[in-house]
């Protein structure tokens, strides 16, 4: 047998472990100093997109679009370098590491969350590019850029920067800060991207403006107290014609077809009258209806149809600043709401409010058409009343009108839709005829629970309303504020049709007004079975409702509130659980 030497064999082993253990060590280190060049190379590039998004904003608010978009070009630039630099494999090693992996991790994670919106960059620069950037390729750009821009919040959101060292930590709640203030006004420049390409044609475009008076509501904000008819051609609007509600005469039969369903729960009122234009869910049908009370005055059929309430002109105000009106005084953003849809009524007669609310809106439109074209102000200012959906636009355009009708600005029906399956709409209408809405404060809960033996769920929309009008309203009150007792409201008291659409296939259970059951009309509109309660409410006097209902299918029940924007902001509380005792 050959001879063996076990010491030999046992040091050659010894070596070869401590040789492949040597080697190994020196792999991770060399992946941990590839990894740190890496990590430099990625913080660098991110510090330069900050740079070059500070150049951008900078740029669009002195609306120069070459600054702009050389800075977007290097913004995308330095993200895309990031996110190459944060793919590397070895980060995974690094993310591992004692002490410095949850850095290193962290950094990653801002790279690729930011990097991931690239894709959707490139039309918008493409677009941005262009002697005049695209209008539909703006719309088709914004969209998707916005919905990843909240995914890149998201996933910044799970990181816990109180772990990390202070500059990572520094840089991701930054960039929170930034991607959370730019959201609202970025997902408002892709709602009003269809809008923008409405106007934006190579002919002249009609559009007709409802001005909504939240004062005596409607489902989409308000009565439509005045019409104005603008023209867009070429980048350039003008105001051709002005009308007051009360211009317009009553008709016996409606102005254009209106849905069973409305007629069935308002009665005959919603197509005879051109101020309830707005009571529909429906933003079609308010145009149509908008439409056909404007031409049978005399006026060209709209190529587009847009309806803002005074909260939008609040926020137009917070843009252009104060304007002169012709009586010598200045109407702000702070007194806007007061000067046009409180004081009018209480001082001026029929004639005097019309020729307020029209000079008024004319010299409002002419600062407007004015001013510089700052896209960012004007996202921001705006984001609010899109959010809440106090602006509302339908176009001729097939194309136009469908990307509207998919957004914010598609009007009640289209944001209780784009709410989710378990959307709850809640419309206000009021059946005053006068001007109380401002006396009406309402709070909101929706409660559910799983109590049933079929699993289904229980749902309760519950709403607390008050009158805030003063005891004496019915006589310290001029008549076009109560009113006048005409419509089977007391004067001084507050009448309100309170409808909820609930979602397809769901079941009414009960509606109790005060703890009694409540005498409701009912019908099932645009697919949504919906219920409609009249609530009369006398000067401080609180009224509890409750609409309860039973979902479609069995499972947990996740619902939300969609409403009609009021005048007062509407106290939304917290979504709760239903006792089933």
């Amino acid at each position: 047998m050959p001879e063996t030497n076990p010491t030999r064999r046992s040091g050659g082993g010894l070596r070869f472990v401590l040789l492949g253990c040597g080697l190994l060590l020196a792999v991770v280190a060399a992946a941990y100093v590839w990894t740190g060049i890496r990590v430099a190379a990625t913080v660098g590039h991110l510090e330069a997109a900050r740079d070059a998004g500070e150049r951008a904003v900078a740029a669009d608010g002195a609306d120069d679009r070459g600054a702009l978009v050389a800075a977007a070009a290097d913004l995308t630039s330095q993200l895309a370098a990031a996110d190459a630099a944060a793919a590397d494999p070895t980060w995974a090693v690094a993310a591992r590491a004692p002490m410095l992996g949850g850095d290193f991790d962290a950094v990653q994670t801002l790279a690729r969350a930011l990097g991931a919106a690239l894709p959707n960059t490139e039309p918008l620069l493409a677009a941005l590019r262009g002697d005049a950037a695209d209008p539909r390729a703006l719309g088709a750009a914004l969209a998707p850029l916005s919905d990843q821009a909240s995914h890149a919040l998201d996933a910044l959101g799970s990181i816990d920067t109180t772990a990390l060292l202070p500059p990572v930590a520094a840089a991701v709640e930054r960039t929170r800060t930034l991607l959370a203030d730019a959201l609202p006004a970025l997902r408002t420049a892709a709602a009003l991207a269809p809008l923008n390409a409405a106007v934006s044609g190579d002919e002249p475009t009609r559009i007709l403006v409802m001005l909504q008076n939240n004062a005596e509501l409607r489902t989409g904000g308000g009565i439509t107290g005045a019409y104005l008819q603008i023209t867009a051609d070429g980048g350039t609007f003008s105001l051709d014609a002005q009308a007051s509600s009360s211009d317009f005469t009553a008709r016996r039969t409606p102005v254009a077809d209106v849905p069973d369903a409305m007629t069935a729960l308002y009665g005959d009122v919603v197509g005879r009258f051109p101020q309830n234009a707005s009571m529909p869910a429906d933003f079609q049908v308010t145009a149509t209806l908008a439409a056909a009370w404007w031409q049978q005055r005399g006026g060209a059929a709209p190529d587009v149809v847009v309806s803002l309430d005074p909260v939008v002109l609040v926020s137009v105000l917070r843009v252009v600043g104060p304007v002169a009106l012709a009586d010598g005084s200045v109407l702000t953003a702070d007194d806007a709401i007061s000067r046009l849809l409180v004081e009018p009524y209480r001082t001026l007669d029929s004639d005097g409010q019309t020729a307020l609310m029209q000079d008024a809106a004319a010299r409002i439109f002419a600062q407007l058409t004015a001013a510089p074209s700052d896209a960012l102000a004007w996202a921001a200012a705006l984001s609010g009343p899109v959010a809440e959906g106090r602006i509302s636009a339908w176009a001729a355009d097939p194309d136009i009108a469908q990307a509207l009708a998919a957004g914010p600005l598609g009007g009640p029906a289209a944001r209780l839709d784009a709410a989710g399956p378990q959307a709850y709409g809640v419309w206000f209408n009021d059946g005053t005829g006068g001007k109380m809405g401002g006396y009406l404060d309402v709070g909101m809960q929706i409660a559910s629970a799983q109590c049933r033996l079929d699993g289904r769920a229980d749902v309760v929309v519950r709403l607390t309303m008050t009158s805030t009008a003063p005891a004496d309203a019915a006589t310290a009150l001029p008549g076009d504020v109560t009113g006048r007792g005409m419509y089977g409201t007391g004067v001084g008291d507050i009448g309100t049709s309170v409808a909820v659409a609930a979602p397809p296939g769901t079941f009414l259970a009960s509606v109790t007004k005060a703890g009694a059951p409540a005498r409701i009309a009912q019908a099932t509109e645009m697919g949504r079975p919906t219920s409609l309660l009249r609530v009369n409410l006398s000067p401080g006097e609180r009224n509890v409702v409750e609409f309860r209902f039973v979902s479609a299918d069995a499972g947990r029940a996740d619902p939300v509130v969609v409403h009609t924007p009021l005048l007062n902001p509407i106290r939304t509380a917290a979504t709760t659980v239903l006792d089933c005792g």
